[in-house]
């Protein structure tokens, strides 16, 4: 293979992470904010990085959000409420994308080296626990948290941390994931950068349909991955 260790984002690639943010979004427009679930992403996200840095309060950045769209008092702390309790149940019925349990044990049965990198406000030994619920820790060589590391993707650092965490250089691992930025990011940072369940506009080397597809980069002799882009790409 041209690579050997797979480092892969985990919400919207491993599973669907949309689902707190969408039903956030029903419930500002009902209080008179009207914002799509891709707007609110935008915001939410901006909002986030310190979070994930380990500089600020996730719940303090939400009261951000919302006195941002005009909500205070009474109204922001029920629907802080709300979230959070949304956040639990979403958190705890958690399904992983088909195929992706068994792809990651056969990629890591074929002796790919496996990592899991997270924007998170969360601990590593917080993600491996995620991980282990969704019945997938045991194939991770390495987990990573931006929380740890003290930087996100899109960063350089952000991808180096989980090759070190390998033991690997760079340029002998591939990042799986579905956001534009972050692959754009990989690709700066000198990984084979593999897109899926990917935003429209990702740039990438290689496009994939189905997670499945990634059990053949295990059959693939050296240097025998091709670079495709959509037609138009």
């Amino acid at each position: 293979m041209r690579f050997c260790g797979l480092v892969f984002d985990i919400g919207d690639t491993l599973f669907d992470a949309t689902v707190w943010r969408r039903w956030l979004a029903a419930r500002l427009r009902l209080l008179g904010a009207p914002i799509t679930p891709d707007q609110l992403v935008q915001r939410w996200e901006a909002l986030l990085v310190d979070v994930y840095r380990g500089r600020a309060d996730y719940w303090r950045r939400f009261g951000e959000l919302l006195a941002s769209m005009g909500i205070r008092g009474q109204r922001a702390r029920e629907l802080t409420r709300q979230a959070r309790a949304r956040g639990h149940e979403v958190q705890t019925c958690r399904v992983l994308f088909d195929g992706v349990r068994q792809t990651l044990v056969e990629l890591r049965d074929a002796g790919a080296r496996l990592a899991a990198l997270s924007d998170t406000e969360s601990t590593a030994a917080d993600v491996r626990r995620s991980l282990a619920d969704l019945g997938i820790v045991g194939c991770f060589h390495a987990v990573v948290s931006s929380a740890d590391i003290g930087c996100v993707k899109p960063q350089r650092r952000a991808y180096e941390a989980a090759a070190d965490a390998l033991g690997l250089p760079v340029a002998a691992c591939a990042f799986v994931g579905h956001d534009a930025d972050e692959l754009a990011g990989a690709m700066s940072a000198g990984m084979f950068a593999i897109a899926y369940n990917h935003d429209p506009r990702a740039r990438a080397d290689l496009y994939l349909d189905d997670f499945r597809q990634l059990k053949d980069l295990a059959r693939l002799p050296v240097g025998g991955i091709p670079a495709e882009r959509p037609a138009g790409g």
